[in-house]
């Protein structure tokens, strides 16, 4: 892969990071927890990669390391946790979290009936300063206690002591169900752009029209038609795509035949500040890369 391109990918992935990691730190994920996440796909995508996939002598632990970058030991402590669990751990978790994980869990900051104790904010070995010092990595306080009061995690009452009213550090309340489905959604998306990217004779339809300087008087309007237009559109979608002469039945021989196959409608809006500094700064950066090459390989050519 050319520097240019790995450029490319780079900013591709960076610009598509924003709004994953938007939503990780309302969900009070830290960057650890996230990297053990990145550590998983990476291990599941490359032994579904590999050769002797699906194959009853097991995955080959040490390919696997190769082309991820990780340790066998790694790599061979995701295999055995299977598909159900995740390698998570405190060490880099959201710091704040942590501190919750332990005002909830340690009995050294609990009342006698086991909840968390209301804390003087600090003295002593019982106060919310020593709390951060024992699972928040240190003994600076006051900006963990701010980040949970501006959350609602925590609650000060008039005496200055601190209780703690929420198990997470969560920003939003999200429904479970709703979560697994952005991430659902956001896979199908980006699994149609990949296969385009790979297959640009023979693309899946995806086509996206985009005003980057509409006027805000008529988004309304405009969100409210064409909401009315794709709904028609997509019902007539639904009753044929999901018709029963076209579709197998969930068990039986033929079951193992089925495919996959939907289409997603979608609005997406964003300021100009937003969208200046995602997109146009990578690009940037990228175009930056490529004509640099340029130069160096015209020098070089020069100079032989």
């Amino acid at each position: 892969m050319s520097e240019s391109l790995k450029r490319a990918v780079q900013a591709a992935v960076l610009h598509l990071l924003r709004p994953l990691v938007k939503l990780l730190l309302d969900a009070g994920i830290g960057v650890g927890e996230f990297m053990s996440l990145v550590k998983v796909a990476y291990v599941r995508e490359a032994r579904n990669r590999a050769p002797d996939a699906g194959r009853a002598r097991g995955p080959n632990v040490s390919r696997i390391a190769v082309v991820s970058g990780m340790t066998r030991v790694e790599v061979a402590a995701i295999l055995a946790a299977g598909e159900g669990a995740l390698q998570t751990s405190d060490r880099g978790r959201q710091r704040a979290e942590r501190v919750l994980s332990g005002w909830w869990n340690d009995p050294d900051f609990q009342d006698e009936l086991g909840r968390p104790a209301v804390l003087p904010v600090s003295g002593g070995r019982r106060s919310f300063a020593s709390l951060c010092d024992r699972y928040g990595g240190g003994p600076r306080f006051a900006t963990i206690l701010d980040e949970l009061l501006r959350v609602h995690a925590v609650r000060r009452s008039a005496d200055g002591k601190v209780t703690a009213v929420s198990r997470t550090y969560a920003t939003v309340r999200w429904d479970p169900d709703g979560v697994l489905a952005v991430g659902e959604e956001l896979a199908d998306h980006c699994a149609t752009l990949l296969y385009n990217l790979k297959n640009p004779g023979r693309p899946l339809l995806n086509r996206r029209v985009v005003n980057a300087q509409l006027d805000p008087r008529f988004m309304p309007m405009l969100i409210r038609d064409f909401e009315q237009q794709a709904s028609t559109m997509v019902e007539s979608m639904d009753d044929a795509l999901n018709d029963p002469q076209h579709t197998l039945p969930a068990r039986g021989e033929r079951a193992r035949d089925a495919v996959r196959l939907g289409v997603g409608i979608y609005f997406f809006e964003s300021s100009p500040e937003e969208a200046s500094s995602g997109v146009g700064m990578a690009t940037e950066a990228v175009r930056e890369s490529t004509q640099t090459g340029r130069r160096r390989r015209s020098a070089g050519g020069r100079s032989r």
